[in-house]
């Protein structure tokens, strides 16, 4: 008979050469766990990524390939289908984690019997912590059903928390059998915010969530690296994106029970609110030259039309709530259907972002 396999570490790889090393390295090291099977799941890499990691020879890490390059969520949707473990835990290549990080989540799901662990993270640039004393909640947090929709209406005015908070893939623990039975996996039309609406599907069924208030996933921001993330604005479609991203947040809130018409009003929020998301990654990928500026302008402005014209948006703006950690411009500019001013305040907030990730750094 088969052991049974505790963790399936999921790790989608797309050219990761340089990072795959550092990663295979720091899971070898994890403390205090050993049941867990590594899964490479290779998106089409023209690189010796795949090389490198067959020269580990592990018998608990396991390759599989896809023939070209399909996307994040193609690569981790192959991972899963493969593995075996009694919980996933996806993880990025040019990432990290601590070395009881495995231990702590897989205990932490063991005493409580929990579907869904997930912890903080540290977020570094340049060598340093951007995160140091940062924590997303004051102290370890039960989320059931009510905690569960707070965190769903607060994810649609909130930038705050980012990919690594209660909605994202990676650094958690999550029960196979709740993907297996419900037949979650990611959605392969989508290169932007795949992991966060794999979130929402999760999230929508789950009996409860814990957070464990310690720093154990690490991501590393590489502002000169472009990413999958900045590619694909080249292709401009990133407005409707945010179409079949709130499809699948409408489903979520109906699963959760939320009545109707607070669906709507919430809906119409994320609306505007990714609307905005949107407009701003392209602006910070542009000041930090992850994409051409001359292009970037083309793309952002057809994509600001694309906004302005929307029917949807002109009867969303009109009751648009914005955090107090956004711009109000923003909203503001598109409220007056202005593409001259929209620039100039995505402009704005742009500067001010990488400006206060900078003076972080110092």
């Amino acid at each position: 008979m088969e052991k049974q396999i505790d963790i399936s570490v999921i790790i989608p790889i797309y050219n990761g050469e340089t990072f795959v090393k550092k990663c295979l390295d720091v899971l070898l090291a994890q403390n205090n766990i050993e049941n867990f099977e590594i899964i490479i799941a290779d998106d089409g890499s023209t690189d010796n990524s795949v090389d490198i990691i067959k020269s580990y020879n592990l018998n608990n890490l396991k390759i599989f390939l896809l023939p070209s390059n399909s996307g994040p969520s193609a690569a981790r949707n192959l991972g899963l289908k493969n593995s075996i473990g009694e919980y996933v835990y996806f993880f990025d290549v040019d990432d990290s984690i601590d070395v009881n990080a495995l231990s702590i989540l897989h205990e932490t799901a063991k005493t409580h019997d929990c579907d869904y662990v997930f912890c903080d993270f540290k977020k570094f640039e340049d060598f340093k912590n951007q995160r140091n004393g940062v924590y997303n909640y004051t102290n370890d947090t039960l989320f059931k059903d009510k905690e569960i929709i707070e965190a769903m209406k607060r994810e649609l005015h909130e930038v705050s928390l980012g990919h690594l908070g209660l909605f994202g893939c990676n650094g958690r623990l999550i029960k196979r059998s709740l993907l297996t039975k419900n037949n979650i996996q990611f959605d392969e039309k989508l290169r932007w915010m795949e992991d966060k609406i794999f979130a929402w599907k999760v999230l929508s069924i789950v009996r409860e969530a814990r957070y464990v208030r310690k720093q154990l996933y690490s991501y590393y921001l590489h502002p000169t690296i472009k990413t999958g993330v900045s590619e694909n604005f080249n292709t401009g479609k990133n407005f409707s994106y945010i179409k079949l991203i709130l499809n699948h947040i409408q489903n979520s809130l109906k699963k959760r029970l939320v009545p109707e018409l607070e669906i709507i009003k919430l809906i119409q929020q994320g609306l505007i609110f990714f609307s905005i998301q949107v407009l701003v990654s392209i602006s910070v990928s542009m000041f930090v030259k992850k994409i051409d500026k001359s292009m970037g302008k083309k793309i952002r402005r057809k994509i600001i039309k694309n906004i302005l014209s929307d029917k949807e948006v002109s009867l969303s703006i009109k009751n648009y709530s914005p955090s107090s950690s956004e711009s109000p411009w923003i909203p503001k500019a598109i409220s007056l259907n202005s593409t001259l001013l929209v620039e100039i305040a995505c402009n704005f907030r742009a500067n001010d972002i990488v400006t206060k990730r900078r003076n972080i750094k110092k």
